[in-house]
């Protein structure tokens, strides 16, 4: 992701984040960045096997980090086609790649796996009950990084979302993927349940990163 998460939110003098949710989480590649800068908690969700268990491994040597393996969308029990894609699974979506196939022509999607969903809310309440509260408890930031799936994992996080400050996400637009949702609606749900957006990037190949802050934190009126 391109837009400096941590040193926007010290410029701006907002309170940082003590605890990261991450849907989309890959093989960890943003932990040190997490650590460095002061995660003391952390759930990290990522559907595929592979990179789950290397993610799973960084975890278990971190304390209150939980790593889990599942889909995330906008209700539970569903089975998804899990588009898989060649690089390391990164450009991976429940979603059918569209543009993305042009935009990035050196990733290829050859495959699909069946996938079970499950909404953040259940997951969260799950680790709840289950010996994390004090983990679920921390969460303070979302951080999102699934593949144009962004707007349905909101819809099934309603829940957890009222203790979470920001949602650092990636976005998109022009269609890279065929169902994503248009950026302005997404920022339009995010507006109408509490969040404002405070910086936005789009690179040529019409996918970037978002920063929205829930507005009171900001002293943004409803």
């Amino acid at each position: 992701m391109s837009l400096p998460l941590f040193s926007t939110l010290r410029e701006m003098g907002l309170p940082m984040p003590q605890g990261v949710l991450q849907v989309g989480a890959s093989y960890g590649q943003e932990m040190r960045e997490f650590l460095e800068n002061g995660i003391k908690a952390g759930v990290f969700i990522e559907p595929l096997r592979e990179p789950f268990e290397h993610l799973s491994s960084i975890c278990m040597q971190l304390p209150n980090f939980v790593a889990v393996n599942t889909l995330c969308t906008d209700e539970s029990g569903k089975e998804y086609t899990f588009h898989l894609a060649s690089n390391g699974g990164q450009s991976s979506s429940i979603l059918k790649p569209a543009r993305h196939l042009e935009e990035f022509d050196y990733v290829k999607f050859e495959s699909t796996t069946q996938l079970i969903s499950n909404t953040l809310d259940n997951v969260t309440e799950f680790l709840r009950n289950n010996g994390h509260a004090p983990v679920v408890g921390a969460l303070d930031l979302l951080y999102m990084d699934t593949q144009g799936a962004e707007l349905k994992i909101l819809m099934g996080a309603n829940r957890t979302l009222k203790d979470i400050k920001y949602i650092f996400t990636e976005v998109m637009r022009g269609d890279l993927y065929e169902g994503q949702a248009p950026f302005l609606q997404f920022c339009g749900y995010l507006d109408a349940i509490g969040f404002t957006l405070n910086n936005m990037y789009f690179n040529r190949n019409h996918a970037g990163d978002a920063l929205f802050i829930r507005k009171d934190v900001v002293g943004v009126r409803h």
